[in-house]
């Protein structure tokens, strides 16, 4: 089977930026009642951002207390370099095969099993006493973490009516913000308050009890997950009800537009994710329980923006205005503030420097969320677990060579080299994205007579 593309109808127009939204055509004469997210949907909702809290929590922990575990294991930047590819190898090569997992298994085994594997991770970092048994742990937690982003994606399609997606994947999705948010302050308070080895056990076993709890709560079967019906949608792609193979999703130039996409601006985010924390403490001065009172900032705000623009969208979606070109509007327009996180290490305080952190963190955070709206919307929903993990893998292989040389390029270059190349990043991302997709939507637009 190929997937939906637009026709071609002539030359390719141009997007009309001048159109306002509430002037689309596309609305139904007659739209039906937008049906309400299901009870078991937010639950499946809560406990799945559980999960991403915890996901990021953990991996946040080894970034807080980079400064004493170096003193602590003797290591230095450039072997921290190297616990950031322990982690990262794994994580690109089980993006990949977690998305095909969790199309043929299903949610329920998969998320039990993933998050039950990175908790032990967790708890086995804080129990190492030497720099390989530190580096070994963190292999096994980059294998078991990125599963859990495709079975979000596909337990939303599996539970949540079509019509509510993009809110849901607004609300789940960023939910590991949470984690990056309570880090810092729970992180100092366990380190100083018990040991720095409590702030990895304590959060590992806490994984594992929800981790069983996930167990009995997504018992819905994944070969039953449907569309919405009878629901007018300007989502035709998302509607196929049958599978397309990973071939035929790599034959689409939409899918290799997003790829592209992520290859490029995934980096950003894990730059700012694992060195950022260091960079305030080691270059701005913050103290960890400094640390732990502004660094949950930009996550906050992260949530925030991610929920408002999800909630937008979906406004729109609700009016029959095309979510995708909704979608690359709000891509473009945050684009253009990342040239910002260049003039971090010219900040005046860490004050001004945790504001463009916050501002980075953000646009990083919303991005993520409008690729996955990108995907429900294009492509069918048994594919979307494979295509989540595809890109996930990708966007990580280029941020694993980034922080790979990010200690020897710190050596040489120091933070300014690093912060202004990466805050080109997106907004050349964003001009792939209406290179390719805006034209094809422009072309179907026109194609159907919309």
């Amino acid at each position: 089977m190929r997937l939906t593309r637009g026709r071609r109808s002539g030359p390719s127009p141009s997007i009309d930026w001048t159109r306002p939204l509430t002037q689309a055509p596309t609305a139904p004469a007659d739209p039906a009642p937008v049906k309400k997210m299901p009870r078991k949907a937010w639950l499946i909702i809560g406990l799945a951002m559980a999960l991403l809290v915890l996901n990021y929590f953990d991996r946040q922990t080894l970034a807080i207390l980079k400064p004493v575990m170096k003193t602590q294991l003797a290591f230095d930047d450039e072997a921290y370099s190297l616990l950031t590819f322990a982690f990262m190898l794994p994580y690109i090569v089980m993006y990949v095969v977690s998305g095909r997992l969790i199309d043929r298994v299903g949610t329920r085994v998969c998320m039990t099993v993933f998050a039950i594997g990175w908790s032990v991770a967790n708890i086995a970092s804080g129990l190492s006493h030497s720099f390989g048994h530190l580096a070994a742990s963190r292999v096994l937690m980059g294998a078991a973490e990125p599963g859990a982003f495709p079975v979000v994606q596909r337990a939303i399609l599996n539970w949540v009516p079509v019509e509510r997606r993009a809110l849901a994947i607004s609300i789940a999705t960023p939910a590991g913000n949470i984690g990056a948010i309570l880090a810092p302050p729970l992180i100092a308070l366990m380190a100083t308050g018990l040991n720095w080895r409590m702030a990895f056990v304590i959060p590992g076993v806490v994984g594992i009890v929800v981790a069983i709890m996930w167990w009995f709560t997504d018992t819905k079967n994944d070969s039953s997950a449907q569309p919405v019906p009878n629901v007018p949608s300007p989502l035709p792609e998302a509607v196929d009800d049958k599978a397309p193979s990973v071939k035929e999703l790599l034959g689409d130039k939409r899918f290799l537009a997003i790829v592209a996409a992520r290859m490029i601006s995934d980096p950003v985010w894990y730059f700012y994710l694992f060195w950022s924390a260091g960079y305030l403490q080691e270059r701005a001065g913050l103290s960890l329980a400094e640390l732990g009172f502004v660094g949950g900032i930009p996550y906050i705000v992260a949530v925030v923006v991610c929920i408002m623009l999800g909630r937008l969208v979906d406004r729109y979606t609700e009016r029959g205005h095309d979510p995708i070109r909704v979608q690359l509007r709000v891509f473009a327009l945050s684009a253009a503030l990342m040239p910002l996180g260049a003039l971090i290490t010219m900040a005046s305080s860490a004050f001004v420097a945790v504001a463009i952190i916050t501002v980075v963190v953000a646009v990083c955070q919303a991005w993520f969320v409008g690729y996955n709206v990108l995907l429900a919307g294009l492509f069918p929903v048994k594919i979307n677990a494979s295509a989540v993990g595809i890109l996930g893998a990708v966007g990580a292989s280029t941020s694993l060579v980034l922080n790979l040389l990010a200690g020897s390029l710190l050596a040489q270059f120091d933070y300014i080299a690093l912060f202004a190349g990466l805050a080109i990043l997106h907004p050349v991302s964003a001009v792939i994205l209406f290179l390719v997709i805006g034209r094809s939507r422009t072309r179907r637009a026109a194609a159907t007579g919309a």
